[in-house]
């Protein structure tokens, strides 16, 4: 089990988590996980929900709280 397994985050999702708790950008996550800016966006919305927030410091709040993300 994963950490993020309690909040059925998948492992792509951890990872767009851990780029977007650090202030990267949809754009720069994209290119750094050779994934489509419009899959990056949803990976992103469903972070959101899945974590009840509404944007991306909540998400990064919330997962580094969470211990979902390393808080280096």
């Amino acid at each position: 089990m994963g950490s993020g397994d309690k909040y059925n985050l998948t492992r792509r999702e951890l990872q767009v988590l851990q780029l977007l708790a650090i202030g990267i950008s949809n754009a720069e996550i994209s290119r750094r996980l050779l994934i489509r800016p419009t899959t990056t966006k949803r990976h992103v919305e469903a972070i959101f929900e899945k974590l009840g927030v509404d944007n991306r410091t909540q998400a990064a709040l919330r997962a580094v709280a969470l211990g979902l993300v390393k808080n280096d």
